[in-house]
């Protein structure tokens, strides 16, 4: 074998070496956005779910409030007298709970709705690692194929040129 028969060699092995590294090395931060991607999405999912719970935890404590102030009116009303279970206080508790229940199945549709927009987020960040992921395997393979066409033109041309 003589010396620029061993150095061709050389160069072509150094260029396989470099080319599978850098396919690997892309395959990896592929995977490792896919992996980032996907940990965003799982805490955008709790967010969401901890939004949904905190606006049923509010509707709970604005029901809450409403009992308290139907009490406390029908307290008044029976202190000055006021048939309580009757009339204007039957009008006035009515209305405290439909006011109380209107907000708290506002809240409740508020959180479901950022909770939505959460998850949704979610999926978008699956689908942009997964996508991620998908590139950086095309981009590895391409880096391959560039290579070995790369190589396979030089060994074309070192050919022609020794014979």
């Amino acid at each position: 074998m003589s010396g620029a028969t061993t150095a061709s060699y050389a160069a072509y092995a150094a260029m396989a070496a470099a080319a599978a590294y850098s396919a690997y090395s892309t395959v990896q931060s592929g995977k490792q956005q896919q992996l980032n991607a996907n940990a965003q999405a799982e805490q955008a999912q709790l967010d969401a779910k901890t939004e949904k719970s905190a606006a049923e935890v509010q509707a709970e404590r604005i029901r809450k409030l409403a009992r308290i102030q139907a009490s406390e009116a029908n307290a008044a009303l029976a202190k000055s007298g006021v048939e309580v279970g009757e009339g204007t206080a039957i009008n006035i508790n009515r209305e405290i709970y439909q006011n109380a229940e209107e907000d708290a199945a506002l809240t409740i549709f508020g959180g479901a709705n950022r909770a939505g927009r959460m998850n949704l987020e979610a999926s978008n960040m699956r689908l942009a690692g997964s996508q991620a992921r998908s590139n950086a395997n095309a981009q590895a393979g391409a880096t391959l194929l560039s290579t070995a066409g790369n190589m396979y033109t030089g060994w074309k041309t070192s050919a022609k040129g020794s014979a």
